[in-house]
């Protein structure tokens, strides 16, 4: 069963996107929390394996709150579920390691797809984002490379590309003859070995760096 905690100081859409997720095959609510305070409070004692997150809240915004996250739970997912879709929020909140953003008008088969990928591939985009999500992939491309570069197997970089391209697990397994968790397995081990926060900034890393040429037009996000 997949663990998946709200934070949203709306109490009446927070309540309302729980009674949904809990609707959804294999997953289960197992806390809501009105900010970030509140949220680290109760992941005390009840820990999740996906979280849903606002960046608008009191006394703890998400921006704050996903930085914490990821200092005390690395292994937790993280879904941004906000209005907010310009291009610089979505920015900062990439370079900080978040799995996934969607805005509130998501439909719900979506952000239940979303939900499965967060925890089978690592990260998930709302399709009608993946305008604003190539521009930033673009720009990322022409910024300064660092003097230092990491040394990626062939493999590992074959992975690298597939994933930025939008290809899932189990595309990007067919296409390179291994299995899906064999690619899952490359995917962690880039994270761990390399010590990323998320497949993402690995994206990011090897765009800043030249060590990947991405498609963007053939991008499946």
């Amino acid at each position: 069963m997949l663990r998946v905690a709200i934070t949203d100081d709306h109490t009446l859409f927070r309540k309302s996107l729980g009674m949904l997720v809990n609707s959804f095959a294999g997953m289960q609510v197992v806390l809501e929390a009105g900010n970030g305070s509140e949220l680290l409070e109760k992941l005390q004692n009840n820990p999740a394996d996906i979280l849903l997150l606002d960046l608008q809240m009191p006394e703890m915004d998400g921006f704050e709150t996903a930085k914490r996250i990821k200092e005390r739970y690395p292994e937790m997912k993280i879904l941004i579920l906000t209005l907010m879709s310009e291009t610089d929020i979505i920015d900062r909140v990439i370079k900080m390691g978040v799995n996934g953003y969607f805005t509130k008008n998501t439909p719900p088969h979506e952000l239940e797809n979303a939900i499965w990928n967060l925890s089978n591939d690592g990260f998930y985009f709302e399709d009608s984002l993946s305008t604003v999500i190539n521009k930033i992939l673009n720009d990322t491309e022409t910024e300064t490379t660092p003097e230092e570069t990491i040394n990626f197997t062939e493999r590992e970089l074959e992975i690298i590309k597939f994933t930025a391209e939008g290809f899932k697990a189990r595309e990007i397994a067919e296409a390179l003859y291994i299995s899906p968790k064999t690619v899952n397995n490359h995917k962690q081990n880039i994270q761990n070995k390399y010590e990323f926060e998320s497949m993402m900034t690995a994206i990011l890393y090897c765009l800043n760096n030249q060590l990947i040429d991405v498609d963007l037009n053939s991008s499946k996000k």
